[in-house]
């Protein structure tokens, strides 16, 4: 398995993350006015432990290269039964012991036992500058301090996790922490309120109160794995189905799914929001699957240029690809008429409306764009792959005309877009040289 090459300023991220995490848990051991009471009871401890070990263990993925799990439900308990600094000791025992247990490398570990026990120390030194008590004795009093201690823990969690993803991966960090973060929040909020339930009966029940609310925490987590599986299935489908299409076709093979990353790179690099990045991106990757009707399979196969009527009749695949998309119902509208008008031109020469300017959908401007590169980028039967420089030069020779200038400057300037590029003539063993044919033209 090849090893994964850590950035330095990644690293370097993870080691201020892990000297914070050291700096709170001293000045802890310092201010928390619970270790003037005594150590806690041992089996309760260890209760809180093992529970906290076991949801660790059963950590599920989230959108962007991360893990998560509902672990913090018992984290935060404990924080809220014992104080900031067992509190922390616990989540940080839970933590080691989970990635010994799944041989996680070293790095990897100290960054995510870090990062919890920062959360979970600023959190409940938030709730105790609130005048929370420990542990809390009703809901009522708890409440808002309570409510401040969850806010500070998400936001210090997700912050960190993102940051160090972004810098790992030379992503955007807003669209990891919107990605990662975002669609769980109702989730988080609700599941963070178990802890303190959890709290609150301890203070009644004992350590019985954890062993209580196992089953509700675990009926929790089976809900959001059927989400999130039901959201991964979805998408697997529609890839496998744009894959199945272009499978007639070995010049085309991988194209749908390089114009979605082409055109998610151009639509962040346009500043837009995020959901509208992940709609372009979908829209990029069903721009073609109108191409699955049978009349078009002989067009596909065929290694000579197409014939007027054969241009014509593919000129229809647009139309035929929305007229696909809209029977999907989340998918009508936005991703819709981006997947209609994905073929009109700039100054309103193209197909099959002829709007013109901005009556373009943007979405659907952008990925002219992506859909023009990955083809110009790409072997095809009446001419070789052209290189990056030449790619540039037909895109400025025509903005204005078959693109938007706004997006074709957005193309000139991101590093990343050029690194996606290359990448994707890489992997695909691609030698590129200059071609003597008309090259901005796309079916």
């Amino acid at each position: 398995m090849p090893r994964t090459i850590i950035p330095k300023r990644a690293k370097l991220y993870v080691a201020a993350v892990i000297s914070a995490a050291v700096l709170a848990l001293v000045l802890s051991t310092q201010l928390d006015p619970q270790l003037e009471v005594g150590a806690p009871p041992l089996g309760p401890v260890l209760t809180f432990l093992f529970v906290g070990l076991f949801l660790e263990l059963a950590e599920h993925h989230l959108a962007v290269s991360a893990t998560g799990s509902i672990a913090f439900i018992i984290f935060l308990a404990a924080a809220l039964v014992f104080g900031p600094t067992w509190g922390a000791a616990i989540t940080a025992a839970s933590f080691i012991g989970a990635h010994l247990l799944n041989r996680r490398p070293l790095l990897k570990t100290g960054f995510n036992v870090s990062q919890y026990t920062l959360s979970v120390l600023l959190g409940s030194g938030i709730y105790l500058g609130l005048r929370g008590e420990v542990p809390p004795s009703s809901l009522d009093a708890a409440l808002l301090p309570f409510g401040a201690m969850v806010v500070t823990f998400f936001a210090v969690n997700s912050l960190a996790v993102s940051g160090v993803v972004a810098l790992s991966e030379g992503r955007a960090f807003r669209e990891v922490w919107r990605r990662n973060t975002w669609g769980l929040v109702a989730y988080d909020v609700v599941a963070s309120s178990i802890a303190l339930a959890i709290a609150v009966l301890y203070s009644r029940f004992g350590a019985f109160a954890v062993a209580g609310v196992v089953g509700p925490v675990l009926f929790l987590r089976h809900i959001y794995m059927v989400n999130l599986q039901l959201q991964s299935t979805n998408h697997e489908m529609l890839d496998l189905m744009v894959k199945s299409i272009e499978a007639r076709d070995p010049y085309t093979s991988g194209h749908s799914q390089r114009v979605a990353a082409l055109g998610r790179l151009l639509a962040r690099e346009l500043g837009l929001g995020f959901g509208d990045i992940d709609r372009i991106a979908t829209a990029a990757l069903l721009h073609d699957v109108g191409k699955m009707y049978e009349e078009f399979a002989p067009l596909l196969r065929k290694e000579s240029q197409l014939s007027p009527e054969e241009y014509q009749l593919m000129r229809s695949h647009p139309i035929r690809s929305a007229e696909l998309v809209g029977t999907i119902s989340t998918l009508r509208g936005y991703v819709e008429r981006a997947v209609r008008h994905h073929h009109e031109h700039y100054d309103g020469t193209g197909y099959p409306d002829g709007l013109a300017r901005t009556d373009i959908p943007i979405a659907a401007r952008i990925i002219m764009v992506a859909d023009t590169v990955d083809a110009m980028t790409s072997h095809r039967p009446y001419r070789r792959a052209l290189p990056y420089d030449r790619v540039t030069s037909e895109l400025s020779k025509y903005a204005g005309q078959q693109f938007d200038p706004v997006v074709v400057r957005a193309f000139h300037s991101s590093s990343q877009i050029r690194l996606l590029v290359a990448n994707n003539q890489s992997d695909s063993g691609i030698t590129t040289e200059p071609a003597a044919t008309p090259v901005v033209r796309l079916a």
